[in-house]
């Protein structure tokens, strides 16, 4: 394998809040299948609950591998994630059956006040039917695609990290609500029958294939961003463009056309897909009540039980979500090109991850290229940084990683604010070059972007604690209506 494939196929960039959301959904699920398998519920079989874990894992790998990582470098990797979200993760989730199950798996105060309640609600039930209806299902997943890959919308996505994940979520949520007809996870009700998924899908396959043609036959870059991206895989702007159009139709005809076939098949034949007879074992919850039996040693009742765990996984999920939200590092989304300059044989490339650097510690990554356009992963790089007009300022860098294996990355501290030249030399055997460009560090102060992770939760907390006592208040004055009726009849 070349060693520059090799560098990006190790290139890994984990976002630790979908990756922590992720690992809870996968717990709560396992949970509940756990719990419906101990009841000897057999609607929801072993197969199921891998497809869903494999899902969840195509979801977290779509979002933290090399895809990711060179989706502002290649079309093609951004179109391989698009898929992904759209094609692959989707339906793998929705055949693992996941609403039972993940509702069961919550606590059980969660599930009896909260996750219960919400889905017996006529106006959140109104609201599924309608977002599930094959028509409405289907218009909403052509906008997403269509709107998405406009040149406007698709540069805002790649320029803006904020943008970039507001995008990724309409393509999963619009690809979750495309598949529920196809797939119809139980216990979920059809709409249309089954013979009428056959043109829905094939519908789709023209919207996806009209697309993805206009990628391969255009013959101009559609997206500047990748114009001006370092090419370092080989594609110019029009291959790689070609490229990700031809995925596109080939991923998504064979996504489109591979649940056509077994639909038409059962169609043809005449054959009903009834469930099979339902049959429960008799078996006791392993672990059912264990938690209420030991508070009730110390005078708690099951009802103060529940409350205490769900309150203390909330606030739990709620710290580790703000904890990592605060500590993690910038995003390669982020990295603005700062200078790209060709030095003798070698072309130099340096990026920071904001146009304005920080006082006290800030990331330089520098890709070094030779003169065929290759990356150089072997070069020595030495960052520097000086007061512009106060030559006794310099200040020197120290290696550190980078998630992109392709660049070379140092920490710069910058120990005050205000002008700065900061200066990269590279040196790769016999051959050295540096490059330059003026930067204005700042003092950061903390701003809504650093305090929000803080107010979500307890403001949700507080959502959540109003629900409930709306629901106390009126499930009391019911009661004490049905008293004073009872009382009165006597």
């Amino acid at each position: 394998m070349p060693p520059v494939l090799q560098a990006a196929l190790a290139s890994w960039s984990v976002p630790w809040i979908p990756t922590l959301a992720i690992i809870i959904t996968a717990l709560i699920y396992l949970r509940g299948w756990y719990l419906l398998r101990c009841a000897g519920f057999p609607l929801i079989p072993t197969w199921r609950a891998w497809s869903f874990l494999a899902g969840l894992f195509s979801l977290w790998a779509a979002l933290a591998g090399p895809m990711d990582v060179f989706n502002s470098w290649l079309l093609t990797a951004h179109m391989i994630q698009h898929m992904v979200l759209m094609m692959i993760a989707p339906p793998l989730i929705l055949l693992g059956a996941p609403l039972i199950p993940l509702v069961r798996g919550l606590p059980v105060f969660a599930a009896r006040e909260f996750a219960g309640p919400f889905l017996n609600c006529k106006a959140a039930q109104r609201l599924g039917q309608w977002l599930t209806h094959p028509a409405v299902a289907l218009l909403l997943m052509s906008i997403f695609m269509l709107g998405w890959h406009i040149p406007g919308p698709y540069e805002l996505a790649v320029r803006s990290p904020g943008w970039h994940q507001f995008e990724h979520a309409c393509f999963l949520v619009s690809s979750l609500i495309f598949w529920w007809p196809v797939i119809q996870p139980w216990p979920s009700r059809s709409h249309w029958p089954r013979w009428a998924m056959i043109p829905y899908l094939l519908i789709a396959d023209v919207v996806n294939t009209a697309l993805s043609a206009a990628l391969v036959f255009v013959d101009r870059p559609l997206y500047p961003s990748y114009a001006d991206a370092p090419h370092v895989f080989g594609l110019s702007v029009l291959q790689d463009q070609a490229a990700a159009g031809a995925i596109m139709w080939v991923v998504g005809s064979i996504a489109f056309l591979i649940p056509a076939m077994p639909i038409a098949v059962q169609c043809l034949t005449h054959r009903a897909s009834l469930p099979a007879p339902l049959r429960l074992e008799k078996r006791k919850p392993i672990l059912a009540g264990s938690w209420q039996r030991r508070m009730r040693k110390f005078g708690v009742s099951s009802w103060g039980a529940d409350a205490v765990s769900f309150v203390g996984l909330f606030l739990i999920a709620g710290l580790s979500f703000s904890a990592v939200l605060a500590l993690s590092g910038a995003d390669e989304d982020q990295l603005v090109l700062r200078v790209q300059q060709q030095a003798g044989d070698l072309k130099l490339t340096a990026y920071t991850y904001d146009q304005h650097l920080d006082v006290g510690e800030n990331n330089i990554s520098v890709l070094v290229q030779d003169a065929n356009g290759s990356p150089v992963l072997d070069a020595q790089i030495d960052v520097s940084a000086a007061r512009e007009g106060a030559a006794a300022s310099n200040v020197a860098g120290r290696e550190a990683d980078s998630d992109n294996k392709l660049l070379h990355s140092a920490e710069l501290d910058l120990p005050s604010a205000g002008a700065w030249l900061v200066r990269v030399d590279v040196k790769h055997g016999s051959q050295s070059a540096s490059v330059a460009f003026p930067a204005r560090a700042v003092v950061h102060t903390p701003d809504f972007d650093d305090w929000w992770p803080y107010f979500v939760f307890p403001a949700f907390g507080l959502l959540l604690l109003a629900i409930y006592s709306r629901r106390s208040h009126r499930h009391q004055a019911f009661v004490r209506e049905e008293t004073v009726e009872t009382t009165a009849a006597h």
